[in-house]
């Protein structure tokens, strides 16, 4: 299976072969060589790389097609990215930027032409049926592109775009927070459920932890004589190195340094997990084997406890909401705040995950003018 103009093959062990020109034989003829690698695109940057770095120089600086550009950025920002991200940027640069922009010369491509292509997107971007695509998934293009060009630039490809590019306006979305009714109704029912996805979503409403984290959670995480637990890991989706699948889920370090952090249990949390502990099954708090559980599963999970209850859907993220404002209630500085969910700034907290309810915005108006 081979992609015209590419001179990239499939071969019979599932990995893909790129040939290209390096160099001349003694007698005059053409030298080549080959470069492998698990996935199209993969092997597709690394051709890009030794073609453009071979004796020949085949390509030429000004000739360079931009899909070349986002194909080897990509590839270079590999170790910087998470799995989930590499997977989730190079299905926009397939599925949505080299068809459009990728057969250009990287000389030809400007603002112009890029907000123009970023508009587009925006009114009727949509592959299969030419829908809108929202603000957020057209300004994840925008930074890749800008990314991409800007690296090119650094590497002596191109000059610098003379005009910005314009990202789309993102608003801002009121994350969904349970009243203090709701939560405690929950939570009681967590309690008196008490199974291992009750106890997943418990570790969300009382200790703030994500989805990802609740699945990596081991117990030897958890210090339950101190009363911390500590999270080093997360389950992620990454590309998949053989060609049987594209992605598998695997026990991966935090997005950040912030996110390696420790988590005080309150008393609630922490009998459940007594109780949990003495009858474990696995090394993983919320699973019954000797994985883990993915997050898609896990998901599932919950929302057909909640089903089973009788109670109305409620996204599991929802959980660290509710537990980020009821922290931020009760007068919980923005530092600590911040350390406890994991982020790099106090703002990211303050900004995304704390609702005061109206209630609360009540008490402190009265408190101020009465």
């Amino acid at each position: 299976m081979s992609r015209r103009g590419d001179n990239i093959h499939k071969r019979k062990d599932g990995r893909w072969e790129g040939r290209y020109k390096n160099g001349v034989k003694s007698n005059g003829s053409a030298k080549y060589s080959s470069v492998y690698a698990h996935s199209y695109s993969e092997c597709k940057s690394k051709l890009w790389e030794a073609m453009l770095y071979s004796p020949t120089k085949m390509i030429q600086k000004s000739d360079v097609r931009f899909s070349e550009i986002l194909y080897r950025w990509l590839y270079s920002n590999r170790i910087r990215l998470k799995g989930a991200t590499t997977i989730k940027y190079n299905n926009i640069i397939q599925s949505h930027i080299i068809p459009i922009l990728g057969g250009m010369k990287i000389s030809e491509i400007d603002s112009v032409i890029i907000n123009s292509f970023l508009e587009k997107k925006l009114s009727s971007g949509g592959i299969k049926q030419n829908k809108a695509l929202s603000p957020s998934y057209v300004k994840t293009m925008a930074i890749i592109i800008e990314a991409a060009i800007n690296f090119a630039v650094l590497e002596g490809l191109c000059n610098p775009l003379k005009t910005p590019i314009n990202k789309p306006t993102v608003s801002k979305k009121e994350l969904n927070v349970l009243s203090k009714i709701s939560e405690e109704n929950l939570t009681k029912m967590l309690i008196k459920e008490n199974s291992k996805v009750a106890l997943g979503a418990l570790l969300a409403l009382q200790a703030g932890l994500r989805i990802g984290e609740v699945c990596a959670l081991r117990w030897r995480d958890i210090e339950l004589e101190n009363n911390i637990i500590h999270i080093y890991h997360t389950v992620s989706r990454i590309p998949s190195p053989d060609s049987t699948q594209k992605t598998l889920l695997v026990l991966d370090t935090p997005k950040t340094n912030a996110s390696r952090r420790d988590i005080p249990i309150p008393f609630t949390l922490h009998t459940a997990l007594c109780n949990a502990y003495k009858s474990k099954k696995s090394e993983f708090v919320v699973s019954d084997t000797v994985s883990f559980v993915g997050t898609r599963t896990f998901d599932y999970r919950y929302k057909k406890m909640l089903k089973k209850k009788g109670i109305q859907a409620i996204r599991f993220h929802t959980l660290r909401h509710t537990y980020a404002t009821r922290c931020a209630e009760a007068g919980m500085d923005a530092k600590t705040l911040s350390r406890l969910l994991g982020h790099s700034s106090s703002t990211i907290s303050l900004n995304i995950y704390v609702h005061p309810s109206i209630e609360t915005t009540k008490q402190q108006i009265e408190a101020i003018f009465s």
